[in-house]
């Protein structure tokens, strides 16, 4: 994808020790490694100055390959790793993969309260009656006309608890 002419790369023996040091391929298991690395291989803009003969690639799994251009060849490898702001030691892929969960909850979030806002939208009356009655029942006076007020008061409470009940449902349908 990103290295010009890499099938036809071959490797140096400090390659092949670092294939084998870093990520355990051994050198019989080589070419079938390379030949699924440089499908993804992609240029590595890294701060350092690179010489501009060896270029560093890096794949969709996070390794970095140290190439020669000139004369075809894989230099060295190794796991790209960055420095995050609490001093965990994490490579790339990590990284994407935990900010992928994290627009995941963000996203699950967000569809939550939206349910939940257009549940409570749709009791909307039946909360305010609820909530009227209740202030009734608390301030106004024992007589029969409240006593009476308690049924409706029952039934507004169902309407808002069975309301609730389904928010509390789909509260784990967004869970992860």
């Amino acid at each position: 994808m990103g290295l010009s002419y890499a099938p036809e790369y071959i490797w140096t023996d400090h390659f092949v020790e670092r294939a084998n040091d870093r990520f355990g391929i051994k050198e019989e298991q080589l070419p079938k490694w390379i030949s699924k690395q440089i499908n993804s291989l992609t240029p590595y803009d890294s701060s350092e100055g690179q010489i501009p003969e060896k270029r560093k690639y890096i794949t969709d799994s996070g390794i970095i390959f140290v190439c020669d251009t000139i004369d075809h060849k894989f230099i060295t490898c190794y796991e790209a790793n960055d420095w995050i702001a609490d001093g965990k030691k994490i490579t790339i892929h990590d990284n994407n993969v935990d900010l992928f969960k994290q627009e995941v909850e963000k996203l699950s979030r967000k569809y939550y309260l939206k349910d939940t806002k257009e549940m409570l939208l749709s009791v909307r009356d039946h909360l305010t009656e609820f909530n009227q009655i209740a202030e009734k029942l608390m301030t106004g006076r024992v007589s029969q006309q409240n006593f009476e007020l308690i049924s409706k008061f029952i039934d507004e409470f169902h309407a808002v608890r069975a309301a609730v009940r389904v928010i509390e449902t789909k509260r784990n349908d967004f869970k992860q």
